[in-house]
């Protein structure tokens, strides 16, 4: 029994192993990304992540997709990082398709880098709230601010700050979310009228991202 047990180990060990090299090669095949070997930001208050290392899925520019990697964003680089082999990695957006993970509810949450953010003319890793006839995104990202709450008289102190734009994608277009007439016409077109009959009925929120959840999905079925 005992031996009957140990080479199950060594089987699953082999497959586990055969897993991380087929992963590394696929990466190495397609470039690791920007390797990472300090932390600059020490000095700064808070955190360049949004959230910790989590086990996820890349999806590559060629439509592979590599499982199982401890991934973080990183909201002030604008990069998705990840560990390899005891170094971590960066990819920007120009070099990935998107990635997902599980949210702490153990829902999918992903992302995408297939718009160029008409703010910018930029690429940036947008989550995606809503896919549909309307597409609602995301776009969390960090500006560095000095830290009010430093110790008066110390030297200058900086940390990490929270920002987040809201996007609507149709026909392949990305429209900025504003709380204008003008623009949400602009977005919405001949829907125009039943997403304002909606959001005056529900009383929504246009700078809440829940509520314009709420919009997108009643504008798609």
């Amino acid at each position: 029994m005992k031996r009957f047990s140990f080479l199950i180990l060594m089987i699953l060990t082999g497959f586990c192993s055969g897993q991380v090299f087929a992963q590394l090669a696929v990466l190495r095949d397609s470039g690791t990304g920007i390797p990472i070997t300090t932390n600059p930001y020490r000095e700064v208050k808070g955190s360049a992540y949004f959230q910790e290392f989590k086990q996820g899925v890349l999806e590559l520019k060629d439509g592979r997709r590599v499982e199982g990697l401890q991934i973080a964003l990183n909201g002030y680089e604008h990069t998705l990082e990840y560990k390899l082999e005891g170094n971590l990695f960066a990819y920007s957006p120009e070099k990935l398709k998107g990635f997902s993970f599980l949210n702490d509810m153990g829902e999918e949450t992903k992302y995408t880098s297939e718009f160029t953010l008409p703010t910018l003319s930029k690429k940036r890793f947008l989550q995606v709230v809503e896919e549909g006839k309307y597409t609602l995104l995301l776009h969390s990202y960090k500006i560095m601010v000095d830290d009010v709450a430093a110790t008066y008289g110390a030297q200058a102190a900086k940390a990490f700050q929270n920002q987040e734009d809201f996007f609507i994608a149709k026909d392949g277009v990305l429209y900025l979310v504003k709380n204008k007439s003008k623009d949400l016409e602009e977005v919405f077109g001949e829907d125009y009228n039943k997403a304002m009959s909606i959001q005056k009925s529900q009383k929504l929120n246009f700078k809440s991202l829940s509520d314009l959840a709420v919009l997108v999905r009643a504008l798609n079925q």
